[in-house]
């Protein structure tokens, strides 16, 4: 069962990428759930990274540097792991 975005969220998502902001989501949905919501807000594409606060746990900040910029989408993490993402 998914909740549906509100309807101003892809015209939001819209403005952030024309003043090349780069959107991502941080849920504590799974990672499924939150691929498939990503995806129909115009977030998550065809060759982004997902990953999950297990993944999380087993990278380095070094790690995760590497792969940021290709993640659109963290789902099933906690507070600790939103600031070691916002730090990358």
């Amino acid at each position: 069962m998914i909740d549906p975005p509100r309807d101003e969220v892809k015209a939001a998502i819209q403005v952030c990428r024309d003043v090349k902001i780069k959107p991502v989501m941080i849920t504590g949905d799974h990672k499924l759930t939150a691929m498939a919501v990503a995806r129909e807000i115009g977030i998550f594409h065809d060759g982004d990274m997902a990953l999950t606060g297990e993944d999380l746990d087993g990278m380095t900040d070094e790690d995760l540097a590497a792969v940021v910029e290709r993640t659109t989408v963290y789902a099933r993490v906690s507070p600790t792991d939103k600031i070691k993402i916002v730090k990358a």
